[in-house]
């Protein structure tokens, strides 16, 4: 009966997640975490939301609180590669460089191949000035989808950054 009424929860944070309806949102995945504490899926959902409403209200400690969502998914499967992604752009957004780097690595020893990975990776990289790295990733996130103009403006200042080191 718990796992039913937690799908329901769950269900009802997918479509307010999907409306961006963050703070139901929110409201649902945390009910559904009371009936059913061991789903990594609905933390990383949760702090999904509690992320839209960081970024939407400036709120750093929602953001604060999509990292503890999201650690809490990965102790639950190490293996959620999607969940390193969306840590990783927290701690990118957040200017810890070596923790999204380290997050983006996981997901793609985890097999992840995204073209978002690379070139959040290669951001990273970039503003570590390891141009080298970051040109890397961020050629390798072209190739997946050569359609990026932003990505190709990364690239065009990492390879002028590289040769005019400040």
């Amino acid at each position: 009966m718990k796992q039913n009424d937690a799908l329901e929860y769950i269900n009802s944070g997918n479509q307010n997640l999907n409306k961006e309806n963050f703070d139901q949102a929110i409201a649902d995945y945390t009910k559904a975490i009371k009936l059913y504490p061991n789903d990594a899926e609905v933390y990383y959902n949760r702090g999904l939301a509690h992320y839209g409403i960081g970024v939407m209200r400036y709120d750093n400690s929602s953001i604060d609180r999509a990292l503890g969502d999201y650690d809490q998914a990965l102790k639950l499967n190490p293996e959620y590669a999607a969940a390193y992604i969306a840590r990783g752009g927290v701690y990118l957004s957040k200017d810890e460089f070596d923790k999204a780097i380290e997050d983006f690595n996981h997901a793609i020893q985890l097999g992840s191949n995204d073209f978002d990975l690379y070139s959040s990776r290669g951001v990273a990289y970039m503003m570590k000035s390891d141009f080298d790295r970051a040109i890397k990733d961020l050629e390798t996130s072209l190739r997946i989808n050569p359609d990026q103009p932003d990505i190709r403006k990364h690239l065009e200042m990492a390879r002028v950054m590289q040769k005019n080191p400040m």
